[in-house]
């Protein structure tokens, strides 16, 4: 008898892995090109590392989707588990071990564990996070493993991941865009240091600058991989956060997205200063000028410009609020990989889940018609506001 519930559990997997295939694809229809994707290792001075028995240059691991210039007939298309490996390095291994590990966790936390409605932990019947973490390993994605792209002309995307959180976190996203014919930049900006939480640095290995530094060496790298000028950076959470630190008077970049830094909720100056004083720094103390177009998201409810981040100095910033509400993580494409494991695995938030997918792929819309506006030169009021509808 254990063997045949053994069979028909195992059974239930396969049949799950099968059927999760490609849907995310109904909500979010690619443009013309097929993605190719590929991973690098890059090593940068003047900041060092120190964990796990490596001491050298900060090493980050890079990911690039690119469009395909040449169609692939019968393309082998990678799944979300393969984004989780790294370009093999002995004295690495560890470190990348580490990242994995930290990357599966997030994918829990952020993507799992909460149920919408209760706002409790998710309950999956007979199955446990790492049965759904191993049946989500096997969606399959729209990337296809490609040799690096050659310099065309492709506007280039530079994306940063939040707190804690893993360069693939937007992998959709990232495809969406290279379908549309750009380059899309994703790297790690965390290390794993023993005995410390993933995300923060030990005390005495803090330097000032760093995570800035970190940000323009990502950029500079993809400025390698085009001959074109239109470079743009789409930020999340404290992704979002950094490029607010790193960018003012930065003339590189020809526009900024902005998803949900958090601040836009805030209305306390004091506390904001308390918690996040290199923005406030940049924002309020400096007044620093973005000399580029900005578009922030945020679910607000209204269409009206975000309290604190109103201050903003810039040639043009959209505010874009949401009808509905809009979790944090809702912006990212991990989290909306458990939905697709319906109807085989029950979830009572099902229907959240399916609402809020409906408006991550209007935010994809919304973001591409921005960036066209500023490669098409149109003109535009210094400032707007506007709510993504549902529907």
């Amino acid at each position: 008898m254990k063997r045949t519930i053994l069979c028909s559990l195992l059974f239930c997997i396969h049949l799950i892995g099968a059927q999760a295939q490609s849907r995310l694809y109904d909500f979010i229809q690619p443009g013309d090109f097929q993605v190719g994707y590929m991973d690098t290792l890059l090593f940068d001075w003047p900041y060092t590392y120190t964990a796990y028995n490596y001491t050298g240059k900060k090493p980050y691991v890079v990911q690039v989707w690119f469009p395909l210039t040449e169609k692939i007939e019968q393309p082998e298309y990678l799944t979300f588990k393969d984004f989780f490996e790294m370009p093999a390095s002995d004295t690495l291994a560890s470190i990348q071990t580490n990242l994995q590990t930290h990357y599966w966790d997030a994918v829990i936390r952020d993507c799992l564990e909460e149920n919408l409605i209760t706002g409790e932990a998710n309950t999956y019947g007979d199955f446990s996070y790492q049965d759904i973490l191993a049946l989500i390993g096997k969606i399959e994605t729209r990337s296809i493993q490609h040799p690096a792209p050659k310099a065309a002309a492709c506007p280039v995307i530079v994306y940063h991941h939040g707190s804690q959180s893993f360069p693939f976190e937007n992998y959709a996203m990232a495809e969406y865009f290279a379908s549309r014919g750009f380059i899309f930049v994703a790297a790690n900006y965390h290390l794993p240091y023993a005995n410390t939480v993933y995300g923060l640095k030990p005390f005495d290995q803090l330097q000032k600058g760093e995570d800035e530094q970190s940000l323009l060496t990502i950029v500079e790298y993809a400025k390698t991989l085009s001959s074109s000028s239109a470079i743009f950076f789409i930020g999340h959470s404290w992704g979002a956060q950094m490029g607010f630190r790193t960018f003012a008077g930065d003339t590189t970049i020809k526009g900024f997205i902005s998803l949900e830094t958090t601040l836009e909720f805030k209305t306390d100056e004091e506390k904001i200063k308390e918690y996040w004083p290199e923005v406030y720094q940049k924002v309020f103390t400096e007044k620093a000028y973005y000399p580029f177009p900005i578009l922030m998201c945020a679910a607000t409810g209204n269409a009206e410009p975000f309290l604190f981040l109103s201050a903003l100095h810039a040639p043009y910033i959209a505010f874009a609020s949401t009808d509905y509400a809009f979790e944090h993580n809702a912006y990212v494409s991990a989290f909306y990989l458990r939905y697709f494991l319906n109807p085989s695995i029950v979830q009572t938030d099902t229907e959240i889940l399916h609402n809020r997918l409906c408006i991550y792929a209007k935010h994809l819309a919304y973001m591409d018609a921005f960036i066209q506006d500023i490669l098409n030169h149109t003109t535009k009021p210094k400032q707007e506001t506007s709510i993504i509808l549902c529907e």
